[in-house]
């Protein structure tokens, strides 16, 4: 976020050119534009590099530029160009750090980088009037006009295609944030000890020396957007594989559960004889009392136990069984429909994990049917809720339908419930504003695409659809 002041025309030198006087007031007058525009581009980047988007902030965008443009006018009022050039990082760059980290909140190293980054921009846009200087030397000024025109277009551009990539910086590691650190630090240091304070660089060709530092800019948007783009894909993944196996375990723990319940229920029914036998002699020693604790405990077993086949599939009818007996626990009507063929072809913990969290949900939004008072049937956590019909009929309307059938040698699922709580969409799928929800339809689209499958949500007539044909 400073001006390097060679290639460009010096007041001085225009002084003795025709109408030098004027020429030296209006070069004056770009110079301090430009001073205004490199600074304006500074804040800006800064600002979308920390996640700061001047549609959120508007009032702290403009309070920002106005502080920091009126500081640097008295400073260049007060000390002249060549001092306020050089006393920027003090002026500008540590202040605007403090600013984002205090006032913004942000962490110190994610401050200090959308900072140094900022200033590493600013390269580009040197690029531009070091080259219209080199090829249109004859022309007084042009340097500053072009950076003076292209400084807007630039700060679209970067914040744009750039900005997203360095957002993300505050979910990576502390390596990362580190290297990203350190870069533009480096290039910061070098850039100040001998360009700024010392003309080592310029002793040489400047048109040369100004796109030496073009690889480092070109090297640093490289390494940014390529580090940012893998390490996102490597966090989702691992997010993903996350959920999955937490799904995959859940599957494999109800299975057995449900197993257990099978097999304690054959026990039962191989163990019948001798349960009848206990009974018939409590009755004949008048225990009614502990014969009647003993059928309950019979009857209680049973229960738990009982597998309804609606297939030739054991896991699906396991975990059809257990959520069909949790739907009746809250008087919900279902309607099952399983005539699929192929249901060996799929593994049982990926058919139990997408069942048993679209049957979940299923209860869920059905249970809240029932659940809501006539108070809050109209509001409900503030979200709008169904009232195509009045609240005593919502109240019956209570029912889940499964379809699960073959067509064209696929898998297809049809699954719908009643609900009161009128659904949240994001992108045709269903999400959750509340904490650690919404991982079940992660998991049940997993594995959909795991089989190359496709599926869809929504809502109609007071109704939600999950299809799936994989």
């Amino acid at each position: 976020m400073t001006i390097r002041k060679h290639l460009q025309l010096t007041p001085t030198i225009l002084i003795n050119m025709p109408g030098g006087e004027y020429m030296a007031e209006l070069a004056t007058v770009l110079n301090l534009i430009n001073y205004i525009f490199v600074l304006i581009f500074g804040i800006v980047v800064s600002f979308y590099f920390a996640d700061i988007p001047w549609e959120d902030n508007k009032k702290l965008h403009i309070y920002t530029l106005m502080g920091f443009i009126l500081l640097q006018a008295v400073c260049y009022m007060l000390l002249g160009e060549h001092t306020l050039y050089k006393s920027y990082p003090f002026l500008i760059h540590i202040p605007l750090i403090l600013v984002i980290r205090f006032i913004c909140h942000r962490n110190i190293y994610i401050s200090s980088i959308a900072v140094l980054s900022a200033y590493l921009m600013c390269t580009p846009r040197k690029w531009f009037g070091t080259v219209a200087a080199y090829i249109f030397n004859d022309i007084p000024m042009i340097s500053d006009i072009t950076t003076i025109i292209v400084t807007i277009p630039l700060i679209l551009v970067v914040i744009k295609y750039l900005s997203p990539y360095m957002i993300r910086l505050k979910n990576e590691s502390k390596t990362i944030i580190s290297l990203f650190f350190l870069l533009p630090l480096t290039y910061y240091i070098l850039e100040y000890a001998f360009t700024v304070y010392t003309d080592i660089l310029y002793r040489g060709e400047p048109v040369v020396i100004e796109f030496m530092d073009s690889f480092i800019v070109i090297l640093y948007l490289i390494l940014s957007i390529v580090t940012l783009t893998l390490s996102n894909k490597k966090n989702t993944a691992e997010r993903e594989n996350i959920i999955l196996l937490s799904a995959a375990a859940q599957a494999e723990k109800e299975i057995e559960q449900l197993s257990d319940y099978q097999r304690q229920a054959a026990i039962y029914r191989h163990d019948l004889r001798h349960h009848m036998n206990f009974i018939q002699s409590c009755l004949n020693n008048n225990n009614y009392t502990q014969a009647q604790e003993y059928i309950s405990e019979i009857c209680t077993n049973l229960d738990n136990s009982r597998i309804t086949k609606y297939c030739d599939n054991e896991a699906v009818n396991l975990i059809l069984s257990s959520y069909i007996g949790k739907a009746n626990e809250h008087n919900i009507t279902t309607h099952i429909s399983v005539t699929a063929a192929n249901l060996a072809d799929y593994k049982p913990t990926d058919l139990c994990s997408l069942f048993a969290n679209a049957l979940e949900n299923a209860i869920n939004a059905c249970r809240l049917v029932q659940t809501i008072s006539k108070n809050d049937y109209n509001s409900y956590n503030g979200m709008t809720v169904n009232n195509s019909t009045d609240y005593n009929s919502a109240n019956s309307n209570r029912i889940i339908t499964v379809k699960v059938f073959d067509k064209n040698n696929k898998l297809c699922i049809n699954i719908t419930n009643t609900y009161a709580v009128e659904p949240i969409f994001v992108n045709n799928t269903p999400v959750s504003d509340k904490a650690g929800h919404g991982i079940g339809v992660r998991s049940i689209i997993s594995v959909i695409e795991k089989y190359n499958g496709v599926y869809d949500f929504f809502t109609k007539d007071g109704v939600f659809y999950f299809q799936a044909c994989m």
